[in-house]
């Protein structure tokens, strides 16, 4: 999804509800229309990012729509969220990313590597904890797969 759309959507409302089972979250139709006139109604589709404050009993449902449901960059402090238009295609690792803290990656990312956003190439990404990412872009051999792995959004930070 894209910004556009979350604004179309925030605007117009939606068709269906929307759900996880993977991540175990449903926002209702009503539920949506609620946090869009609560939250979403005062963006400005100018700004390149815009920061709102989320009540503590909206806050999951409000991160499941943006990073879930319309694969926003956002950035969380406490109750605060900065949403940007824009998704980052870079970032940098700024804690090492091994087997310990990373289950099942497949190698040791050290600190400061460069690492660029791709699809999950088998789905398995949680966008509620981090987004799919690789270091570097190229395509496994035979397959128009690149591969990734889900890095946590703590161990990352955008390049811009």
């Amino acid at each position: 999804m894209s910004f556009e759309k979350f604004v179309n959507c925030t605007n117009l409302g939606i068709k269906r509800n929307l759900k996880s089972r993977k991540i175990g979250i449903s926002v209702s139709i009503s539920e949506f229309n609620k946090l869009s006139e609560k939250y979403f109604k005062k963006i400005n589709g100018q700004e390149e990012s815009f920061k709102i404050e989320v009540e503590k009993q909206d806050l999951n449902s409000v991160l499941f729509i943006l990073r879930a449901c319309f694969n926003l960059w956002v950035e969380q402090i406490d109750k605060n969220i900065i949403v940007h238009k824009k998704f980052p295609e870079k970032f940098r690792l700024i804690k090492e990313v091994n087997k310990t803290n990373h289950p099942f990656t497949p190698k040791v990312f050290p600190k400061g590597t460069v690492m660029y956003s791709v699809n999950s190439a088998y789905g398995v990404s949680n966008s509620m904890v981090g987004t799919a990412l690789w270091d570097n872009k190229n395509k496994i051999e035979g397959t128009e797969l690149i591969p990734s792995i889900q890095i946590n959004f703590d161990y990352i930070c955008p390049i811009k």
